[in-house]
């Protein structure tokens, strides 16, 4: 059988179908040659038959993506168990995917200000052989940074909020949103907690499950939390919101109502946290630390935007939406009288 004609790229010889589709396809920026020959020579004949070879390389940036991905998520899952000086590193990592791959395992050791040997042990924490694979697997999650046309706070602030966006879609579990707005529906009566900014949004969602027509308290005082939960029942529910999962009024509160065999949803940020191991169920959200934590953002609103899901869910029951309306239109109504 005739060879394949090779062209060379980056000083690799590629076989030329590989390359001119990947060249088409832009995925030079994304996966670099070494990993392209290799996952192109992974790929069975059989595959490379079956399905083409454009399909197979569709599938390798796919994957690649994937994977970076879930080196994302490893990091913030793990965060809570890291030591301090870990805790600097992933800080580091998070806020600055897009210039690692123009770095040297000494360039980012003067950067966090650690050794080598400090972070070649944080990527085995995070079940990464090395600095450089790292480098490789976070290349094609990098989101683009915020428009820099426009040098403008209006511009940054709109990146920092869009990556909150992004990377919280990537954390949100189908199943346990499905079965939150369950929960809440069939409850006797829910209660939210939250404390400092979380108490905020604590108030928002009780606010529109008030409005909804259902059992509803929203309650940010650490007191009243120890309260309800010492007469809670085993029908009710209780939805914590906490981005770092530690507030120990919080979490002091949900140890009572776990004894008492209410059901318990959490909101955060971190999957080794003790609110999420006290939950039942837990959605999580990005943390905006991990954005940037040099300027003013909402820290929020990553469990903002989970509880926007939720009651959008909900808003598709007849009986909710329709409550939600009248609840609106006597509002409005009321404050015509007022003016």
């Amino acid at each position: 059988m005739q060879s394949e004609p090779l062209s060379e790229e980056g000083g690799f010889l590629l076989p030329k179908t590989v390359s001119n589709i990947a060249k088409e396809e832009n995925y030079f920026h994304k996966i670099n040659i070494e990993k392209i020959i290799f996952m192109c020579y992974s790929i069975s004949v059989e595959k490379r038959r079956s399905q083409g070879m454009r399909t197979a390389l569709l599938a390798i940036a796919h994957s690649r993506g994937q994977q970076a991905m879930t080196i994302i998520e490893e990091i913030q899952n793990q965060y809570s168990a890291f030591s301090a000086n870990e805790k600097k590193i992933a800080d580091y990592i998070l806020r600055n995917k897009a210039s690692i791959k123009n770095m040297n395992i000494k360039d980012l050791a003067a950067k966090v200000d650690t050794s080598t040997s400090s972070i070649t042990r944080f990527c085995k924490h995070i079940n990464i052989d090395g600095f450089v694979d790292m480098k490789i697997a976070l290349r094609s999650a990098t989101s683009k940074p915020p428009s820099k046309e426009m040098p403008t706070v209006y511009d940054d602030i709109y990146g920092y909020y869009t990556q909150v966006i992004d990377e919280t879609i990537q954390m949100i579990e189908d199943q346990a949103i499905e079965t939150v707005v369950d929960w809440i529906k069939n409850a006797k009566k829910t209660v939210i907690y939250g404390i400092g900014s979380s108490g905020f949004t604590a108030a928002e969602l009780a606010q529109r499950l008030i409005r909804m027509g259902l059992n509803v308290t929203g309650v940010t005082d650490s007191h009243l939390m120890i309260i309800n939960s010492s007469i809670i029942k085993e029908d009710e529910l209780v939805i914590a919101i906490s981005n770092s999962g530690e507030t120990p009024e919080l979490i002091a509160s949900l140890e009572i109502a776990k004894k008492k065999k209410a059901k318990i949803v959490a909101l955060t940020s971190f999957k080794n946290s003790s609110l999420t191991k006290l939950a039942d169920v837990t959605c999580f959200g990005y943390h905006s630390r991990f954005v940037n934590n040099t300027v003013f953002v909402n820290t929020q609103f990553g469990m903002v935007y989970l509880i926007d899901v939720i009651s959008t869910f909900l808003l598709q029951d007849e009986d909710f939406q329709y409550n939600m309306d009248l609840t609106r239109a006597n509002v409005q109504g009321y404050s015509k009288k007022t003016e």
